[in-house]
């Protein structure tokens, strides 16, 4: 038994949450415990966990079904959702462990009688802050970033484009009939828009956050438009990635003047190559920092240490790095960018 891995679980809350919340807080005490014990725990008790790996564990394809999860943890006040830089970055998660606590004094017969905190749905009118998910609004041709304050679900509502991935609609396509949704003409031009806007994006790491979002989309519009159709847009939006990782990341060197560049040939952009192992990111990371340091005004660098752990993450999201390695890079940037 010594040899079994095993993750604490409060015992009353067995009897307390469904399943989903269960296993979700159990996975979450895990990752407290995986960061405490490398000493990398935030001083509020915070850790790091991708919506993907929450994903991967509960087999679901559709990330809004774990959102819904961990939002309802949080309404019911077992854990904090924490933005970090104002939404910029991906979310944190903290377990208030005196709400798990409060519930030690309750007996097991009465928790049993009681009713049982269950999972929201998708069609429920409850307000559940959403702190998990960034959407991107397109407006005069650029992405800007806004976090989403109102309730998930909207209901009895005019059915809009904009509104479109908040209604839970009646109608669903079946993939083995001849039946269309109502909204699979809207779902097709909103995909083809958003897939014609990434293709034309210059700025690589904006095309990142383009890049998250349409994946979403195609999950959302995957209920109303067949699934051969839906392969054909997942399929053009890895094509127009292949070829943005292959052309790579482009930092300008604002450092470097006109004479430089005419008397040493040296350029003022700084290429970042996407690596194909560890050893190559290992080498990028370095030489990267190195060369903001160099030829990058200071004022910038807080910007590009943003930008820069959206890149380490998308290694790691590639399976080019490890977690661990992730995390150090990450920590290595923002140390050396701190300025």
């Amino acid at each position: 038994m010594k040899d079994i891995p095993f993750t604490r679980l409060p015992t009353k809350l067995i009897y307390t949450l469904d399943s989903d919340l269960l296993k979700m807080l159990a996975i979450l005490i895990q990752q407290e415990s995986y960061w405490k014990e490398h000493k990398k725990l935030g001083g509020n008790g915070s850790f790091y966990k991708p919506i993907k790996e929450f994903a991967d564990c509960f087999r679901k394809k559709n990330l809004q079904d774990v959102r819904l999860i961990l939002q309802t943890l949080q309404a019911e006040g077992f854990i904090e959702i924490i933005s970090s830089k104002g939404g910029k970055q991906a979310n944190y998660y903290r377990i208030n462990w005196n709400k798990v606590e409060a519930y030690n004094d309750i007996p097991i017969p009465q928790l049993i009688q009681s009713p049982m905190i269950r999972t929201a749905k998708r069609t429920s009118k409850n307000s559940v802050e959403d702190n998990t998910v960034l959407y991107q609004q397109i407006e005069d041709d650029s992405t800007i970033s806004y976090q989403q304050d109102n309730s998930l679900i909207v209901r009895d509502c005019t059915t809009t484009i904009d509104n479109i991935q908040n209604i839970n609609n009646s109608i669903t396509v079946d993939n083995t009939t001849s039946i269309k949704s109502p909204l699979h003409d809207a779902y097709k031009d909103r995909l083809d828009s958003l897939l014609s806007d990434y293709t034309n994006e210059s700025d690589y790491i904006r095309a990142l956050d383009m890049y998250s979002s349409i994946l979403n989309d195609i999950e959302y519009a995957s209920e109303h438009i067949p699934t051969a159709e839906i392969e054909d847009y997942r399929s053009q939006l890895e094509e127009a990635q292949t070829k943005r990782e292959r052309t790579g990341w482009n930092i300008k060197l604002d450092k470097i003047t006109d004479d430089m560049i005419q008397t040493y040939h040296t350029p003022n952009v700084y290429n970042v190559r996407t690596p194909k192992n560890t050893q190559q990111f290992a080498y990028i990371i370095n030489d990267l920092l190195n060369n903001v340091d160099l030829y990058v005004s200071r004022d910038r660098w807080s910007n590009i240490a943003e930008d820069t752990e959206k890149w380490i993450t998308r290694q790691w999201e590639n399976d080019i790095i490890s977690y661990d390695h992730q995390q150090e890079a990450i920590e290595k940037v923002y140390f050396k960018l701190s300025a």
